[in-house]
Parts: structure tokens; sequence; C-alpha cells
């Protein structure tokens, strides 16, 4: 599992995992703005980036995570972590809170939503999975770029996102796509999660909006919420400032 590592060695650690359709360059501005007094890990999931996948038709949620907790032994096998996730990141990080909460000194949930797919919504995901090979993935940028940002996010950030989706693994891509389909519903996991807890969210999020992740957050014991103006589903990359500033007062704070 190829990861990319800043901040300082002895530093408490951060884990950030990206989400559909990218690779842990996602996070590039938002560690430039975070202090330098934590150990930042940024990995590729597997089928994304520079981490290869073996030879399979799905990805589940659980085998992300599994592959995430396999790393958190690799990095340190003792100290507790704590876990950002973003969209489908944020799926992976729900189910390291679930089944891995002891190594869990925090967590951070960005964009992205509890509940499964419905019927159709899971149908489409499959559906655009099986016509990858053929369709190629500009169509899958040019599907899904309208919905992720802002208005006030600029063609630079938007070209940037785009390159980063026509860099993946067609494979690893329609595999994903596949086991987001087939995730399941973690709101009864949500009143579970005991470690502190920041759900964070675009203000102009349309794919994961803000009134469905503060009921999110309502549903976890004593977590907090922010919203990050002028950004839509990718804040890290379009309001790395403040997305970053959002996770620094909440890093602060973990012991």
């Amino acid at each position: 599992m190829f990861y990319e590592e800043t901040g300082v060695q002895n530093g408490k650690i951060v884990i950030f995992l990206h989400g559909f359709p990218f690779d842990h360059t996602l996070w590039h501005e938002t560690a430039r703005h975070l202090d330098d007094s934590w150990r930042l890990i940024f990995p590729d999931l597997r089928g994304f980036g520079q981490t290869q996948l073996p030879v399979t038709q799905i990805t589940t949620m659980s085998q992300f995570a599994q592959d995430v907790a396999d790393l958190i032994d690799r990095i340190d096998s003792t100290s507790r972590v704590v876990v950002c996730g973003m969209s489908m990141g944020g799926y992976v990080a729900m189910h390291l809170a679930r089944n891995l909460a002891n190594r869990l000194a925090g967590l951070i949930l960005c964009d992205t939503k509890a509940q499964p797919d419905n019927e159709v919504a899971a149908q489409n995901r499959k559906c655009r999975a099986d016509a990858l090979p053929e369709t190629g993935l500009g169509a899958l940028a040019d599907a899904m770029l309208p919905n992720l940002f802002s208005p006030q996010t600029g063609n630079t950030i938007r070209e940037t996102v785009r390159s980063m989706i026509l860099r993946q693994s067609l494979h690893g891509v329609a595999a994903a796509d596949r086991g987001m389909a087939e995730r399941p519903d973690a709101t009864d996991w949500l009143p579970g999660f005991s470690m502190p807890t920041l759900v964070v969210c675009g203000e102009q999020d349309s794919i994961s909006p803000v009134e469905e992740m503060k009921q999110m957050a309502e549903r976890i014991p004593n977590a907090g919420f922010a919203t990050i103006a002028n950004a839509g589903h990718l804040p890290p990359i379009e309001a790395p400032e403040y997305f970053s500033l959002a996770l620094k007062y909440f890093l602060d704070d973990i012991d």
C-alpha cells in the first residue's frame, strides 16, 4: 500500500483517506496548512494512485478498511491514531471506527454519509462500473465534475481534479464503484462511536448536503460539526486553508 508521509516522525499520527475516484494527492494542499507537530499519512487505497489491485471485480469498504488497519499496524503497532476520511474514505473510516475503535484516538468524517445507496443508485453504480472499459475515465469525469464543486471554485482546481480522475486505474475505479453499491447502512453504528469525532461538510455540497451531515453528527456522541464556506464536495482542495483550520482546532484537543 503506497503512502506519502509529511510532518514530524514522533508526532501523533493522522491518516487521511481519499474519496472516489481520487488518490492521496487530493490532500496535498491540506498538508501544507496543518501544524507540523503531527505525523501525517496519506495512503492510496487499493486500486487507486500507486497502490495496485489484485484481479477482482469488487473492492468492498471492509476490504479497504482492512488494508488501512494493516497499514496502521505497519506504521506503529501500539499508538492510537486519528483517521480522517472523505466521501468514500469516510465509508472506510466508519468501518474502522466500528471495528478498530481501540486504535482510534479520533475520527474525522468529511463530506460523506452513513446511509447506503438506494436500489436505483446502487444499480446505477454497477452499470457505470460495467460500462467503464468502453466509456472510459473521461466520461466518468465529465459526469462527476459538475456535482463536485461550489460555484466559486475556479477552473484550475477543476482541471486538477479532472487530471486526478484520468490517471486512475479503470479496473480499480470499477471495483470500488461496485463495492460502494454494496456498502452497508452505517447509521446504527454512529451512536457507538465513542472516540472524539469531527464531522465536516462543504457548505455547498450537493452530494452530501449540510443537513444530512448535521444529522449524522447529531447521532454521534459529542461530535463536533463544521461547515466550510465556498466549498462543495471537496473542501480539502477547494478551501484548504479553512478546512485545515477546522481540523487543526480539533486535532489540538486530541490527547
